[in-house]
């Protein structure tokens, strides 16, 4: 029998929840990560920036070298719907580049590049 004591607003009865479980996921919950495996992402890498003017972006041709705002060899920056989530180093995988993600940005340093 449930312990029951009055109160200011009446009778207050203890309460007793069932353990929780270790088990996986029910097929429901199976079902909505499901939905996430067709949602589309825009992945990029940022080398680096600068700015230009419109004149500058005129007398571009081939062969145009432009500088960035950051040195050969230092990290690039991972971006998922244009938001920084990581950062990493240019590596080169069968003729191919590719990045090696070196360390994922937690939620705190996300938040203090927002503000």
């Amino acid at each position: 029998m449930k312990e029951q004591k009055t109160g200011v607003f009446g009778a207050v009865q203890s309460v007793q929840f069932s353990p929780l479980s270790d088990q996986a996921p029910t097929a429901a919950g199976k079902k909505q990560i499901q939905l996430l495996t067709d949602v589309s992402l825009q992945v990029s890498f940022e080398l680096g920036r600068t700015k230009k003017t419109v004149r500058e972006i005129l007398q571009l041709q081939t062969g145009s070298v432009i500088g960035l705002n950051k040195l050969a060899g230092e990290y690039v920056d991972v971006l998922v719907n244009k938001h920084s989530i990581a950062v990493g180093e240019v590596v080169v995988m069968d003729d191919k580049f590719a990045i090696r993600i070196t360390d994922v940005i937690s939620d705190q340093e996300r938040e203090k590049k927002i503000k």
